[in-house]
Parts: C-alpha cells; structure tokens; sequence
C-alpha cells in the first residue's frame, strides 16, 4: 500500500448513485459556517494527544481546525482483494458544544465513482477507541477512507487518500 498524504474540501455534491454514505465522499467541512481545507498525513505517536495505543501499524491523521481523527489498519497494511478492519478515535479539540450524534465510515475510488461493494459496521461509542470491521477495497488504485460525523448542526465529511498496487 502507498500512503497519500491529503484530505480536501468540497462543495459535498453527491458524485454518483451509490447511495448518501458512498455518494457523498466528496469532503463537505461545515465549521462555523465556513469552508476550510483538511490535510491528512501520517503520524508519530507524540505527534498529537488524540491517539491509539502504540501497538500496530503506523497511525494516520485527518486534522481539521476543531476536530482530529486518528486511524490505522488493525493487522497490517492494506491489501487489495483482503477484508480489513481500521481502529479509529474521534478527538474534538476544543470543548465540544454538542455531542457527535451520527457517525459512519466508508470508502470510495474518486477515479471510477464508486465505493466498496461492503457496508462496514461499527464498534464502541465516540471519541473511541472504535472500530470498523468488514472494509475491503476490490481492486487497485486511488481510494479514500472516508470518516461522516454530526454533531448537532455540524456536518462533517473527512477523507484519506489511499493508494493499492
């Protein structure tokens, strides 16, 4: 698996008829009522307070001004054609004014404009840690985790590009 390092913000318009969870993998960031962009890298373990325990893969990171997710891959790297699971917490990084009422994971090929052929489930309640079972990415290319929250009036859509060979 090769890494990418980015995450961005869009306009959040569904690109195709996969449904509202893989249609909407364009990044749609709601804070304040403004647009920011997302940036998204791997990680240390002192880089940040929001973190997993140190044992596994390494962690990678979608930070955003307000809110930070730390994930990796439970066993390893990814590979194409094998399920996987990702562990993941949710760090609001001020005082969150309301609690994180939706939350879901998927993944989706920007290039081809479809997701998996998998709906993965979830475990463990924000800010985590919490896990995503059943995730497989089908054939190689350009991928993006993608992470949707709510929090009361706040829409949130985090990605991680990933790309398997």
């Amino acid at each position: 698996m090769t890494q990418g390092g980015s995450a961005t913000a869009t306009s959040g318009r569904a690109p195709g008829p996969q449904g509202a969870l893989a249609a909407g993998v364009a990044v749609l960031l709601v804070l304040a009522g403004s647009m920011h962009p997302a940036t998204a890298r791997a990680a240390g373990p002192a880089a940040s307070a929001c973190s997993l325990p140190e044992a596994g893969p390494a962690v990678r990171r979608i930070v955003q001004p307000g809110i930070e997710i730390a994930w990796r891959p439970s066993a390893g790297a990814i590979e194409v054609g094998r399920p996987f699971s990702i562990e993941f917490v949710v760090c609001q990084q001020a005082e969150p004014t309301s609690a994180i009422e939706r939350l879901a994971v998927d993944a989706w090929m920007p290039a081809h404009r479809h997701g998996m052929n998998y709906r993965p489930t979830l475990s463990g309640t924000p800010p985590g840690p919490l896990r995503a079972d059943g995730l497989l990415f089908h054939m190689p290319g350009r991928w993006q985790v993608v992470f949707e929250l709510r929090t009361g009036e706040r829409a949130l859509r985090l990605t991680d590009d990933l790309t398997l060979r």
